[in-house]
């Protein structure tokens, strides 16, 4: 398991660091006359999850039959293909045409993107399969596969802006290279997984339908939606855009603050995602002895007073007053992708043949979120700049709340087959 989670943070590191290198490429093209800005950023960046959201459950799905491990071998790779091509409008001309780029980078988003619908299926049915028994390691488990997550985005978030600096196009090849060592590790330490159902047999299209239409899986869906829409509309390509852009905005401090400053830039994000990481250290100790619906209730609210914190520091309130706004949101949100990533495994061992395409359902949401999230966190970025992606940040969190409250009255009518096999735990 340690060499799957470390590939991960390969994957993950590789992955952060290319969004902000694409943003910092992004900048250096609109600088050098091509017609590009922050909204087309955000449609060509949310491509990768679009493919994400289109695939990942057929992935899923076929990891039940044919086992985990080719998934996690494949996947890096894909990823690196992509990566690779991200400089070639560059290649064609200084200054490339729309059609150039939207041609180029689209594609490279979204060969990354079926890497990612190839990889978490795989890695998530892994985990699940290896804490079915015992709950309260599922907690650490899901919890530790979000510290290796956010850890490897904090260590991207510093070396993407750092490395395209030092670089240049030349970065990307790099962190292809990265790609390519998460797949051998794959390769040379993981054993082959055998498949949870024969590989001829083959799920119709109506089982999948009825697997994935599951009323707590549906009640589920629309919370987490919005919540990966949240980190789609900060832990992209979009923020570098507006922190270390041209543009400013009257009355707030942030954007354009660090456009000659990608060292201060990228101290900033990964300072900011490392302490996110230290408060998902401490929900491990909590994840799996409370209620999941309720802690997903107050993690979600947690989105809306680390906005709050911000909205302020960007506004010149004293950062005293607004860092522990800020640090106190972080932590109560930081809860959310291993409670919910728990609250997944427990539905999907109920049907362990099913697995893979039940946790498949978790790249939908991720694909659907961050689609959303970079389309709208680029209109809002082109509205007000920093004070719009917070702004978004809140709306689509009070969405969440509302979803998580429909959740818990559907939750409460549900019968649960798993929730003795869960108090006995």
């Amino acid at each position: 398991m340690g060499a799957v989670l470390f590939s991960q943070l390969l994957q993950r590191v590789a992955s952060a660091a290319g969004a902000l290198a694409l943003g910092a490429y992004f900048v250096d093209l609109a600088r050098e006359g091509a017609p590009v800005g922050a909204l087309l950023l955000g449609i060509l960046s949310g491509l990768s999850f679009l493919a994400e959201l289109v695939i990942a459950p057929i992935a899923g799905s076929a990891s039940d039959r044919r086992g985990r491990r080719i998934f996690l071998i494949a996947a890096p790779l894909l990823a690196a293909a992509g990566i690779l091509i991200t400089p070639g409008a560059s290649l064609v001309a200084a200054a490339p045409s729309i059609a150039i780029v939207v041609v180029i980078i689209g594609t490279s988003r979204l060969l990354d993107g079926v890497g990612a619908a190839i990889a978490a299926p795989a890695i998530l049915g892994l985990l699940a399969d290896d804490s079915d028994d015992d709950r309260m390691r599922r907690g650490r488990v899901t919890s530790l596969y979000e510290l290796v997550s956010s850890g490897g985005i904090a260590v991207g978030a510093v070396v993407g802006p750092l490395l395209y600096a030092g670089l240049g196009l030349w970065s990307f090849v790099a962190l292809a290279a990265v790609y390519v060592a998460a797949s051998v590790l794959i390769l040379v330490f993981v054993r082959h997984t055998p498949p949870l159902r024969a590989a001829e047999a083959r799920p119709s299209v109506r089982e999948r339908l009825r697997v994935l239409a599951q009323p707590r899986l549906l009640a589920f869906l629309p919370a987490w939606i919005a919540v990966n829409a949240i980190l789609g509309t900060w832990v992209t390509s979009q923020i570098t855009f507006v922190l270390a852009g041209d543009q400013r905005a009257p009355g707030q401090l942030f954007p354009g603050a660090f456009a000659d400053n990608p060292a201060g830039l990228s101290a900033v994000l990964g300072v900011y995602v490392l302490v996110f990481s230290a408060c998902i250290v401490a929900w491990a100790f909590f994840i799996g002895k409370l209620p999941t619906v309720p802690v997903l209730f107050f993690t979600v609210a947690g989105a809306i007073v680390a906005s709050v914190g911000l909205l302020l520091a960007n506004r010149g309130v004293p950062l005293a007053i607004a860092i522990p706004i800020v640090v106190l949101g972080m932590f109560l949100e930081a809860g959310f992708t291993p409670a919910a990533l728990t609250h997944l495994s427990d539905i999907s061992a109920e049907t362990r043949e099913n697995r893979g395409l039940i946790m498949g359902a978790y790249s939908v949401v991720v694909g659907a979120g961050y689609l959303l999230g970079n389309v709208l966190g680029g209109a809002f970025a082109e509205w007000l700049l920093f004070d719009g992606l917070a702004i978004l940040t809140i709306l689509l969190a009070v969405v969440a709340l509302i979803s998580i409250t429909v959740m818990f009255v559907v939750e409460r009518r549900m019968p649960q087959p798993a929730a003795s096999e869960r108090t006995a735990a």
